[in-house]
């Protein structure tokens, strides 16, 4: 990732991107009205979301219990279990794997863990030619772009977009249609999967006590993907685990109906730790800083996230800027309080910045994670990947902003100096907006004329 990551200068680009901005409010505002919608017809919405809360919390502090028994119960059913500490760890597992087989072409079905570990990119360093096959995932694979969201990789683009892409990277004849581009995708993945020698997978939740993988889609790709190849690879974020099956049928209950608006997803599979007749099976467990987060105090509520992508559909600044604003693979405000804790530095340290701390991912999570006070946290702790000379100059800036505004005197002078200085010495006062990073992204109002203390003094005889 870049080290000249400007939060600033991307959101301005982002923000004058009328497509982008037709796109995120048309997709946003519909998955808001379904989900809503399909929440109010489960009943007792809130009640379900507290126990899925509940679960979650429980089976996060229970992690290392869970991972224990899970492995074990995976290992006596013939799949190998292999440990990943980081993300470089399991690119050399993933890339070893499949060099021990002589992989040449391998399908790699949705998966969060494939993305923030940059599976592809390793796949094809040892030699192998990967194929995403869910339909947004290729769509961005072939625009050589990152998913902009958790759920909806190329929510970003329109379908004249996808089809212009499609008709020049793939030969596909030009349509605009929804339909008919997923028709021609499905159609064309088909002698994919049946040549392909090895599957990547990720899993949406592991059950511990049976060693079972859980897995939801809508498009039968991923099922396509553990089936058809003779080595299947599954990638699973440690934290990714309940105790029971029982467990796991409340978050069915909920990923769906919060992810799509859904009851619920079109596919459900649930692997067996055995794997079938003929088929090999490697399960890598992924840390990559979750057990950093985890030891975070109560940081440790973010592990609980289901990966369902509620709080980049409600979230105001998202809707603005989209997922590609936030440079990493988590978008929205779970990537944003994941950040410092997950994300290369330099991420970490700016991203922390694209939230309005309204609170609407908070309310609309569905395992009550304290999203917004999270991030709160989480932007202490990108003081410290911060230059010190940046640092000192905004607590310099908002020690004085402090005091002008805490006493009646002190913002009544500060209020005429901003007046004065936006009629005698606009250029310098603008030059000062540029420094602190506000004139190129907006452009300030004057300060007003008629005090509301004056109004206020008028109405109602007071000082």
């Amino acid at each position: 990732m870049p080290p000249d990551f400007d939060v600033r200068s991307l959101t301005v680009e982002k923000l004058a991107d009328e497509q982008l901005q037709k796109a995120l409010q048309g997709a946003l505002g519909t998955v808001r009205r379904k989900s809503s919608e399909a929440m109010d017809r489960l009943g007792q919405g809130e009640a379900m979301r507290d126990l899925a809360g509940k679960i979650r919390y429980e089976n996060v502090n229970e992690m290392r219990t869970n991972l224990e028994l899970f492995a074990q119960r995976v290992e006596a059913r013939g799949t190998t279990v292999l440990w990943a500490p980081s993300a470089g760890d399991a690119r050399t597992l993933l890339a070893g794997i499949a060099r021990e087989h002589g992989v040449v072409k391998a399908v790699l079905s949705k998966s969060m863990v494939g993305e923030e570990i940059e599976a592809e990119q390793a796949l094809r360093g040892a030699g192998v030619s990967p194929i995403q096959t869910d339909l947004g995932e290729r769509v961005v694979q072939l625009a050589h772009e990152r998913p902009s969201h958790i759920t909806a990789p190329c929510l970003h683009m329109s379908a004249a977009q996808v089809g212009r892409l499609l008709s020049r990277t793939t030969g596909m004849e030009y349509t605009d249609s929804p339909s008919g581009i997923c028709r021609y995708l499905a159609e064309s993945m088909r002698p994919v999967f049946l040549s392909a020698h090895m599957g990547v997978s990720g899993a949406n939740l592991g059950v511990a006590d049976s060693g079972k993988l859980l897995m939801v889609e809508n498009e039968g790709n991923v099922r396509l993907g553990y089936t058809l190849p003779k080595l299947h690879v599954v990638l699973v974020g440690i934290e990714r685990l309940v105790h029971t099956f029982a467990e796991a049928a409340v978050m069915l209950s909920l990923l769906p109906r919060m992810a799509t608006g859904q009851p619920a997803s079109s596919y459900v599979s649930l692997l067996s730790p055995a794997p079938p007749p003929g088929q090999t099976r490697y399960l890598v467990l992924v840390d990559n800083g979750r057990s950093k987060v985890f030891n975070a105090g109560p940081h440790r509520d973010l592990l609980k996230c289901i990966r369902c992508g509620a709080c980049m559909n409600v979230c105001p600044v998202y809707e603005k800027v989209g997922g590609h604003a936030y440079r990493w693979t988590y978008p929205g405000p779970i990537g944003i309080a994941l950040a410092p804790f997950m994300a290369p530095p330099s991420v970490g340290a700016r991203v922390v910045d694209l939230c309005s701390l309204c609170g609407a991912c908070t309310e609309a999570c569905p395992v009550r994670i304290p999203l917004d006070r999270l991030i709160v946290q989480a932007r202490a702790a990108a003081v410290a990947l911060r230059p010190a000379a940046e640092v000192a100059r905004e607590r310099k800036a908002l020690k004085w902003y402090s005091r002008a505004m805490k006493g009646r005197l002190s913002y009544r002078f500060s209020h005429w100096c901003h007046r004065l200085l936006k009629r005698k010495f606009p250029d310098r006062l603008e030059g000062w907006g540029r420094d602190m990073g506000w004139a190129g992204a907006r452009t300030a109002p004057s300060p007003a004329a008629t005090l509301f203390r004056k109004l206020l003094r008028k109405s109602h005889g007071r000082r």
